[in-house]
């Protein structure tokens, strides 16, 4: 007897549901999120670089660049933020553990980890079926229970620290005693003896996603991949930084109006837009000797190089993925943490004597090799911001204004997106994009700018704050106030229009006092509700990073600072025993009888 056609064709779609449905949750994109450390605005060759890194501008051309999109100005901060998709203070981590001032710690918004009841975006996307993987920079909790193997990561090999040596097992500040490197939640107790960061962060994602699933049920994979390039110590193999031996022998300020012009010539930013000047306290090239010259020019040879390098392992990573099926279904994030490394470790005499202790050089020869320490300094971190003021540990744009690129499935291609984003966007992309819980996020779902919408991300009247360390900014529309501390702030707020003047170079508060006046409000109002503290009377975190270092100096090097101490006394008491000794025989002399 013939059986009905609607009965073989139900008996059809019972037999095929399930395998469409698996087929639905496969088509769900893997996301690999890589996160560059202290790159600048302009510092990929899609945002107007001369540093070569063809893998992010094949990733740029095939998706969508941001032109802007902000960060804090730290790093913990920021990757608060990009794991949370709320307010960095909400989150537990207001400051970096290694800056927060003694007045703050215990506070719920400076506890130096993610607070545990805060879910992850890690949390959200295993909870959604998906394989968690990360490599490289965690820095957002130490003890046990906040390491990522407990939030949400299903494999990780991570370092919990500001950043450490790319070649060795050691620290690369006094502030710690060792390099805190773990893999899935075991402390790492030596890395391996051919060990660079880039090459070796990428192995360890490669291998991860590799491994065999349990259940032998596709899934798609989030691919946490945070580098420690371009972070001090700057340090890149030899054939690297010699591509860029003879590029900037010019320097700081010769490159930083090439790169502006690089950044006009693509659109990036406004042709009419004005570059301003560097800091008054920055150097002059011209004023520094031929010796100085020739090392800062290696110096950002090398931090050239580290970044290229990057770039190519990184490439190894995306071409495995092209192997393996994976890539024409993955979302590729690129962004950085916070602008460039500013910072000058040889002006503090506790991090010299340091340096000397522990072996780092500061040879031309082999600067950025083994054993050495190369940092680029204020001047070349402000060339690398360009066109944007200051840089890392401020709140200028050149601090928080970074590069964003993603690309994949969905997302429209050779598109510059102008929107105003914020980093805590991120997650609640990431969620949206898997289908996965974002319930409790402040951040805003990016997807509809990927698609191709010309929307705002947050309206004319909608803004959000930023702060770390005593640098704050409110960001409204167009409109942003800031606010810098010391040494190269004066603790003052200023208005600046970023539309016109993305450069910060002409303080518009007198012009529109009242907008001055509402955004000020809006940024105490924001403060208040995210826990924000005030920093003490004459707070710097230079200053209270080197303080926290040289006391576990001393515990760590008493011998040293003994040795130093009988080298002051013997200095000093060498010349008042040879004066007493010659009183002493004048007085010999004078009651000695004669002949």
């Amino acid at each position: 007897m013939r059986k009905p056609a609607w009965i073989g064709l139900a008996l059809a779609l019972v037999v095929a549901l399930p395998g469409l449905a698996k087929a639905q949750e496969r088509a769900r994109p893997n996301i690999v999120l890589i996160v560059a450390d202290d790159v600048a605005f302009t510092d990929f060759g899609a945002y107007g670089s001369e540093i070569r890194t063809p893998n992010i501008d094949a990733l740029a051309r095939r998706g969508t660049l941001f032109t802007n999109y902000h960060a804090t100005p730290m790093c913990a901060p920021s990757r608060a933020m990009l794991m949370t998709g709320i307010d960095s203070h909400r989150a537990g981590i207001g400051n970096l553990p290694e800056t927060t001032p003694e007045e703050h710690r215990g506070s719920p918004a400076y506890l130096g980890r993610l607070h545990g009841d805060v879910p992850t975006i890690a949390e959200r996307l295993r909870a959604a079926g998906y394989r968690t993987f990360m490599a490289g920079k965690w820095h957002l909790g130490h003890t046990p229970g906040s390491l990522p193997s407990a939030r949400g990561f299903d494999r990780t090999f991570i370092l919990d620290a500001t950043g450490a040596d790319n070649w060795e097992h050691r620290p690369y500040l006094p502030y710690y005693d060792r390099a805190e490197w773990f893999s899935d939640g075991e402390a790492v107790e030596e890395l391996p003896a051919d060990f660079y960061s880039s090459e070796y962060l990428v192995e360890r994602m490669t291998s991860y996603i590799d491994e065999p699933e349990e259940q032998g049920e596709p899934a798609p994979f989030f691919a946490y991949l945070a580098f420690q390039a371009i972070h001090i110590p700057v340090q890149a193999p030899r054939e690297y930084t010699m591509r860029y031996a003879d590029r900037y022998h010019a320097g700081w300020q010769a490159l930083r109006e090439e790169r502006h012009r690089a950044a006009v010539a693509r659109g990036i930013v406004p042709a009419d837009a004005r570059l301003g000047p560097m800091h008054p306290e920055m150097r002059d090239w011209g004023d520094l000797s031929a010796e100085e010259r020739e090392w800062y020019a290696r110096a950002m040879a090398v931090n050239a190089g580290m970044l290229e390098a990057m770039d190519h392992y990184l490439g190894q990573l995306i071409a495995h993925l092209r192997e393996t099926g994976e890539y024409e279904n993955t979302i590729f994030i690129v962004t950085s943490d916070n602008g460039p490394e500013g910072a000058l470790p040889t002006a503090s005499g506790a991090m010299r004597m340091w340096m000397w202790l522990v072996g780092y050089s500061r040879d031309i020869e082999t600067l950025g090799e083994r054993g050495s320490f190369a940092f680029i300094g204020p001047e070349w971190a402000s060339a690398s911001a360009s066109p944007h003021h200051l840089f890392k540990f401020y709140a200028g744009e050149g601090g928080t204004r970074v590069p964003l690129i993603v690309a994949g499935p969905g997302v429209e291609s050779g598109r510059m997106a102008r929107q105003l984003a914020l980093i805590s966007d991120i997650p609640a992309t990431i969620a949206a994009l898997a289908g996965a819980d974002g319930d409790g996020m402040t951040g805003r779902n990016l997807m509809p700018v990927l698609e191709g919408s010309g929307d705002a991300v947050y309206g004319p009247d909608e803004g959000f704050g930023v702060e770390t360390a005593g640098r704050m900014a409110y960001f409204q529309g167009r409109w942003k106030i800031l606010r810098n501390g010391p040494p190269l702030g004066d603790n003052r707020w200023r208005l600046y229009d970023l539309e016109a003047d993305p450069g910060e170079t002409t303080d518009q508060s007198a012009a529109e006092p009242e907008r001055f006046t509402a955004m000020q409000a809006a940024y105490r109002h924001w403060a208040d509700a995210n826990g924000v503290l005030d920093m003490p009377q004459g707070y710097d975190p230079i200053v209270t990073l080197l303080e926290h270092s040289q006391a576990k100096m001393r515990r760590r090097y008493w011998w040293a600072y003994l040795l130093a101490g009988l080298l002051v006394i013997g200095v000093i008491a060498a010349p008042v025993w040879l004066i007493v000794r010659r009183r002493r025989r004048r007085r010999t002399a004078k009651v000695s009888p004669s002949c």
